[in-house]
């Protein structure tokens, strides 16, 4: 169109679009270099639209928005994902023909879902606060995310927002894309998890919380008695077997309930026991902690009191154990047994072992 034929529209009021016109802006621009992928050459314009700067609406597009928004707030690095690696040459123009200088680009690999996808802010598992809601720890999150795409150069994979401010360097990002894993991110959260609780500073708040959500439980009641002084103990019993604060009930549910004493569910340790062995693994330990239970928590004291089980119901250490964690538990695996006798309550310990020996004597 000529000028005057573009007044005329103006003038009637025609809707219309405002372009860069990339021969005119683009000039002697002949590529640049990006942090990320080297060297970026491209010949002037050729090959490249008249971007739409303002839309019919009068709302500017991202190109325009986006340079006059680093121009005015001294954005010196951009760092945006590589799909926009295509329009680096029509914001070097726009910055040439403002007069401004452009700042440095650094473009970064696309995430991945483990399909092979692209990650999408429609994916319903996309947005952190998400993550959040999900018990995931703020510290774990951090962490994960700067390790899309970022490599520190060394072995370490469990960084503080601090290490990660000291170790970060733009040198250390990647070409290549990167796969969003929840296996991984499990697992940085039950490394973060496990700091947080031996920090003296962050580890009441963590079993405060955890409380909250085990008081949210079916089936647990309001379990008035139990401080979060316990829940910290008990988060700490089960270690990395716990990803999240709220599993806790999940990994380890006879820590505040009963489990059932049914030998049809023991473990097959103990299910080739004969039930008169059983039973007097069980009459010997309840004998023995009526007598004199071990004082305090200490793991030494209860493997005392499991080698006087196996000496009073004369057999080996092991069976002992594994009777003993079967009653306790209803499970085959789970925190070390003396941590375990150290946690429960003496009332709880008793109780359990009556209602396993009934069920033993019941199979007579």
């Amino acid at each position: 169109l000529s000028q005057r034929q573009v007044d005329d529209k103006l003038r009637a009021g025609e809707a219309h679009t405002v372009r860069l016109r990339m021969a005119r802006a683009a000039g002697d621009v002949s590529g640049f270099e990006d942090i990320v992928h080297g060297s970026m050459r491209f010949r002037g314009a050729t090959g490249f639209d008249d971007a739409v700067l303002l839309k019919s609406d009068g709302l500017a597009t991202y190109h325009l928005a986006s340079v006059v928004d680093d121009h005015l707030m001294g954005i010196t690095h951009v760092l945006r994902g590589e799909e926009w690696l295509a329009s680096t040459p029509k914001h070097l123009a726009l910055f040439k023909a403002f007069g401004w200088d452009s700042p440095r680009y650094a473009h970064l690999p696309l995430l991945m879902n483990a399909d092979g996808s692209k990650l999408s802010k429609r994916n319903r598992d996309g947005p952190m606060q998400g993550y959040v809601d999900d018990g995931y720890l703020a510290a774990a999150l951090v962490n994960y995310v700067a390790l899309l795409g970022w490599h520190p150069g060394g072995q370490q994979e469990v960084f503080s927002l601090a290490e990660l401010q000291a170790a970060f360097s733009l040198g250390g990002l990647s070409r290549s894309k990167s796969v969003v894993s929840r296996d991984r991110l499990d697992w940085l959260n039950r490394q973060h998890l496990r700091h947080a609780l031996g920090d003296p500073a962050r580890a009441p708040g963590i079993a405060a919380q955890a409380l909250v959500e085990l008081r949210q439980m079916p089936g647990l009641g309001a379990l008035e008695d139990v401080t979060p002084e316990t829940v910290g103990h008990a988060l700490r019993l089960c270690g990395d077997r716990l990803t999240r604060t709220r599993d806790l009930h999940a990994v380890a549910p006879f820590l505040f309930a009963d489990p059932d004493p049914d030998l049809s569910s023991a473990a097959a340790g103990i299910s080739k026991m004969p039930c008169e062995s059983h039973a007097a693994v069980l009459a010997a330990a309840q004998a023995l902690l009526a007598a004199a239970a071990p004082g305090g928590a200490q793991p030494e004291a209860w493997m005392g009191f499991v080698q006087q089980v196996a000496q009073a119901a004369q057999t080996p250490a092991k069976h002992v154990m594994a009777v003993l964690r079967h009653a306790l538990t209803g499970q085959a695996s789970g925190p070390k047994l003396p941590d375990l006798l150290g946690f429960l309550p003496p009332e709880a310990v008793q109780r359990r072992l009556r209602n396993a020996l009934a069920a033993a004597e019941s199979l007579r």
